[in-house]
């Protein structure tokens, strides 16, 4: 019997029990599975959104939006609606064991921070923005909560090409003042304010509809894939477009190769890439002349430089969650940063970011809530579907690439970090889904094995 007929004969038992009670019952319901889908476009939309909501006239000062945490809250506050009462208490956590004990530690770090007023804003928003994406897929589940995706990112990327030609002193970088990057004028950005996050986004896209997308036309498909592509190409956003490669070639491996052969090649890929990115972005003067002048690039060799001093000297507590970029006076970058370095909100590597704020405790943590763990979920799970094990592999790469040149990881609501988040809560879905699957079938077996001995 397929689940339509099921939900069918289960309505018509329904009403005859319960008489008009059950039409209650059903609206009510009817009610919070429109409530979950709501705040998936919502969280969605607010993180695509965000550059603008936190503008600011006064940056490098700490300063938040309340309209950002009031955004962030009401969705978080649809999603426990949606989720309730049909779940018991604890389950409403949603969070996995790894990534509490992550934000748990990222909490303590409060109690040294060199900045705690806002340390614990940017920390309470970072754990609405978690707790809201494990609480949304857990309750939404891995396909419904990928088609809410695949939808929000489609007219994102429409959006994306209507503002490069109907404004496009908004949608492409132009030259505006003399300390503006020379690299950056005339990359497309569309309405994401910067060419990363265009970029970025634009890859995300490629790889949700190259992967796990068989009941989309090919043609629909290929064209998204094109649009999204040349998109790319345009906003020249180097870190993506490598790591996009990396991510497809990592998650074909699960569609044409062994088990045995994509436990190694993953990853391989993973390791390789980021070392290989790394080195590549920070070194790359050697090819290219004058690359790390700020008026050419974002000079990460510096950048890390300053980053790397900081960390030997507080390797173990950091400066506290948040609290060495964008604080103001009291921000350790003016002692151990000159010049362009103190104008900058973002150390451009999500590792090396965490290692400063939080440790190495907490950069352990982390690393391995949001990365080992699922990727290590991915490879040991053997009844995963290829298509889903392809579509997930090649976001986390992707995601974990990228977090080597700009940062994303626990930091509030950065556009690829809650995609990370979403993508290592699919992991957990398919796992636990095939897991629970997996039993009842092993249970009903024996139950067999055991009528037929008696026979």
């Amino acid at each position: 019997m397929d689940d339509a007929q099921q939900s069918s004969r289960s309505f018509l038992h329904q009403l005859q029990d319960n008489g008009p009670a059950s039409f209650v019952a059903i609206s009510r319901r009817s009610r919070r599975e429109w409530a979950l889908y709501l705040a998936t476009c919502l969280l969605l939309v607010v993180t695509l959104v965000m550059p603008y909501l936190t503008y600011s006239d006064l940056p490098l000062t700490g300063e938040g939006s309340s309209e950002r945490q009031i955004g962030y809250m009401l969705v978080l506050a649809l999603a426990i609606y949606g989720a309730r009462p049909a779940i018991a208490r604890w389950k409403l956590i949603a969070m996995p064991i790894p990534v509490l004990l992550a934000l748990g530690w990222c909490w303590l770090s409060i109690a040294w921070a060199i900045a705690p007023d806002i340390a614990v804003r940017r920390l309470l928003l970072t754990t609405v923005v978690v707790w809201t994406a494990f609480l949304l897929v857990q309750q939404m589940g891995y396909r419904s909560t990928l088609d809410i995706m695949r939808g929000v990112l489609v007219v994102a990327l429409v959006a994306n090409y209507i503002t490069v030609f109907v404004d496009p002193m908004t949608g492409i970088h132009m030259m505006k003042d003399a300390s503006m990057s020379t690299a950056l004028i005339g990359n497309w950005r569309g309405f994401l304010v910067h060419k990363n996050n265009a970029g970025a986004i634009c890859a995300i896209t490629i790889i949700i509809f190259l992967f796990d997308a068989k009941q989309i036309s090919r043609s629909w498909r290929f064209g998204v894939i094109l649009l999204a592509g040349y998109f790319l190409f345009r906003s020249q956003s180097k870190t993506s477009a490598g790591m996009v490669v990396l991510a497809s070639m990592a998650g074909a491996t699960f569609i044409f190769y062994s088990r045995r052969f994509r436990n190694y090649a993953v990853p391989a890929i993973v390791i390789l890439a980021s070392l290989g990115w790394m080195i590549l972005s920070a070194y790359k003067d050697i090819l290219i002349f004058n690359y790390l002048a700020p008026s050419s690039f974002t000079g990460r060799g510096y950048i890390w430089n300053m980053l790397v001093r900081y960390a030997i000297e507080h390797p173990l507590t950091g400066a506290g969650f948040g609290s060495f970029w964008d604080i103001g006076a009291y921000s350790p970058v003016y002692q151990y940063g000159t010049g362009f370095l103190t104008q900058l909100a973002v150390g451009h590597n999500g590792y090396l970011d965490l290692l400063v704020t939080v440790g190495f405790p907490g950069l352990l943590l982390s690393v391995f809530a949001l990365v080992v763990w699922p990727l290590w979920t991915l490879l040991a799970d053997e009844t995963i579907k290829p298509q889903e094990g392809a579509l997930i592999a090649a976001m986390l790469i992707f995601c974990i690439g990228h977090n080597v040149t700009e940062s994303s990881l626990f930091a509030r609501d950065t556009m690829v970090g809650v995609f990370l988040l979403l993508t290592v809560a699919f992991t957990r879905a398919v796992a636990g889904r095939r897991v629970r699957k997996t039993k009842r079938s092993q249970a009903g077996d024996d139950l067999m094995r055991i009528v037929k001995a008696r026979g």
